[in-house]
């Protein structure tokens, strides 16, 4: 005899059961994602997901949004080859709307969420692309470098990593210009905000 089993809910792992209003804009994120890769497993979606909201933090975190920040964003967000690419435009509309608006307990469901997915070599690796992202313009502002400790000390990356992975970072974009602030895009522009090349297999659900 066949058991009818309830319908998975797939936002269960942001803990909707006990605080659904306080976590509203990851929600929102989550949904533009999955609509846009509806094949993709679970657990790949939240991994794009909590990527995405760590990169749009640290693109977000001082107050700019150049044009070669954009264009760094942008250029990780095709690592997703089975991302449309109208949909890229959507997504990042979705992104800039809810990241700044993010709560304090949505940023932690983002931190537990890859510290259950990531070791620590991974967490590292991690780093390292939220490095390229402040450094994109060519130069690590104040703001920027506090993000990187804020993450790096939620994700439990050692915080004498943080400089050196900035010193890496400037060190692979010579060539870039750095923008004046004529070249700032206004406050309220939509965001280009990529995830990750590497993403977990389905083995690690």
């Amino acid at each position: 005899m066949l058991v009818a089993l309830p319908a998975m809910n797939p936002l269960a792992w942001l803990g909707f059961g006990r605080s659904k209003a306080r976590l509203e804009h990851l929600a929102a994120i989550h949904a533009r994602i999955r609509q846009l890769l509806p094949d993709d497993e679970p657990v790949v979606l939240r991994y794009i997901v909590t990527v995405a909201v760590l990169l749009t933090r640290v693109a977000q975190s001082d107050g700019r949004f150049l044009e070669c920040e954009r264009d760094h964003l942008r250029a990780l967000f095709r690592h997703i080859d089975r991302l449309p690419p109208a949909g890229i435009d959507a997504l990042c509309d979705t992104l800039n709307e809810h990241v700044a608006r993010l709560t304090a307990d949505e940023l932690d469901v983002c931190y537990r969420e890859l510290k259950s997915l990531c070791d620590a070599g991974e967490r590292m690796q991690l780093m390292r692309l939220l490095a390229s992202q402040a450094t994109a313009d060519g130069v690590v502002e104040p703001a920027e470098h506090v993000a990187l400790v804020e993450i790096a000390t939620a994700l439990g990356v050692p915080l004498d990593a943080i400089e050196p992975l900035e010193i890496e970072a400037l060190s692979e974009v010579p060539s870039r210009v750095v923008p004046s602030l004529t070249d700032e895009a206004p406050a309220d522009e939509a965001l280009e905000i990529p995830p990750p090349a590497r993403l977990p297999t389905s083995g690690d659900d």
